[in-house]
């Protein structure tokens, strides 16, 4: 069988999980920033697990990109492997909640142990089902890098059943850096971005629903109670705009983009995941607006997000030199202005006024918006 279909249906899963792992963060116990350091067990593991699905995601695009067809079993194998990947919510929340508790880092390994066997029985069923595509033949399923991770994690499992608890945890930390370095060996030029640009799509997509959902429900059916929480409503339409301008920003900017490479995926994968931490932030700062803190870390997210794409666009120009209406587009002024305007937000809101930093973060993107036209209106 064909595979785009498959493809699709994949990358939305994957979308689904990554974006979920974060509804299972706790929020801080105070608008502290030691309150925020004790859930740091969380924040790691939900990084790990955002590193792990994207890496697969990015392993499974190149493996894809080969393969010419597909049978029953290759699809009952991803089958097997999706449902792994499923309950990574689940256990990741267990083994933050109770690192010392060997049941907990068990099930957490097994997980990453599960699904790296059977990706890798997914590529052999491929190789095997596509006999004739030299590409996919070249890959060395007995080559010992690739095992690399999974001795790891069986030394962690090792480490915890004998004399240290967090070798598991610790292992599955290792694994995760190993595969993305090996991703950063292994990579090539990608010329077809369009399954890239769906998987980013949907995450944006699931990103910007579920935000809503943080928001307390009202506690009577009147017009005081719904007017209660205001504040939660302004912090969702503050997230909800900078989410879609980010998706506006890389729609069009990807309608010029003529070539991708691992480097660039990475970059925008990484400010997806940056991306991901609005909705647990915009609750942080809808409940404790006057505290510095949260505005602090909600301002954070968007000074990241443009240092990230400040990179991106340095990678884009690299992976298309000849591509002059690309160049001519990437103008780093947009994310500096945001820099700039948040950390200004910043200085007023640990001197004066903590909601500064949000006001800050909405000036930067009327800023966004408004840069271009001015200088347009310039140049004429």
């Amino acid at each position: 069988m064909k595979t785009n279909r498959f493809e699709t249906f994949m990358d939305a899963i994957l979308a689904i999980i990554i974006t979920v792992l974060v509804l299972k963060l706790s929020q801080p116990a105070a608008p502290t920033m030691s309150a925020v350091l004790n859930l740091n067990i969380g924040y790691l593991t939900y990084f790990i697990c955002f590193v792990v699905i994207f890496n697969t995601w990015h392993n499974d695009h190149n493996l894809f990109q080969m393969v010419d067809e597909i049978d029953n079993r290759i699809v009952f194998v991803y089958a097997v492997l999706l449902f792994v990947f499923s309950l990574l919510p689940y256990f990741s929340t267990w083994v933050a909640l109770y690192p010392e508790a060997l049941p907990a880092q068990i099930m957490f390994g097994l997980i990453f142990l599960t699904s790296n066997i059977l990706y890798n029985i997914a590529t052999y069923l491929v190789k095997k089902a596509n006999p004739y595509n030299k590409e996919l033949q070249k890959i060395d399923l007995k080559s010992l890098k690739r095992h690399v991770p999974m001795i790891i994690i069986l030394i962690g499992f090792a480490l915890s059943l004998t004399v240290y608890i967090y070798g598991i945890y610790i292992s599955c930390l290792l694994a995760t850096a190993c595969w993305f370095v090996l991703a950063m060996l292994g990579e090539s030029g990608i010329e077809d971005s369009e399954r890239f640009e769906a998987l980013f799509d949907a995450i944006v997509a699931i990103i910007l629903t579920i935000i809503v959902l943080e928001i307390t429900m009202a506690g009577a059916g009147t017009w005081e109670g719904l007017f209660e929480h205001k504040i939660e409503f302004l912090a969702y339409a503050i997230s909800f705009i900078v989410i879609f301008n980010y998706w506006n920003f890389n729609n069009n900017l990807f309608a010029l983009v003529h070539r991708i490479d691992g480097k660039i995926m990475w970059l925008i994968g990484a400010t997806m995941w940056v991306l991901s931490l609005i909705p647990y932030l915009s609750t942080f700062l809808a409940e404790n607006f006057n505290s510095f803190v949260p505005q602090f870390l909600y301002g954070l997210d968007f000074i990241a997000v443009a240092i990230l794409s400040i990179f991106t666009t340095w990678a884009l120009r690299r992976a298309n030199p000849g591509n002059v209406a690309l160049i001519i587009a990437l103008d780093n002024r947009h994310f500096a202005s945001t820099i700039i305007i948040v950390l200004i937000g910043m200085l007023v809101g640990h001197f004066y006024y903590p909601p500064a930093v949000a006001i800050s973060c909405l000036l930067s993107i009327l800023a966004f918006w408004l840069i271009p036209h001015i200088r347009k209106i310039a140049n004429k």
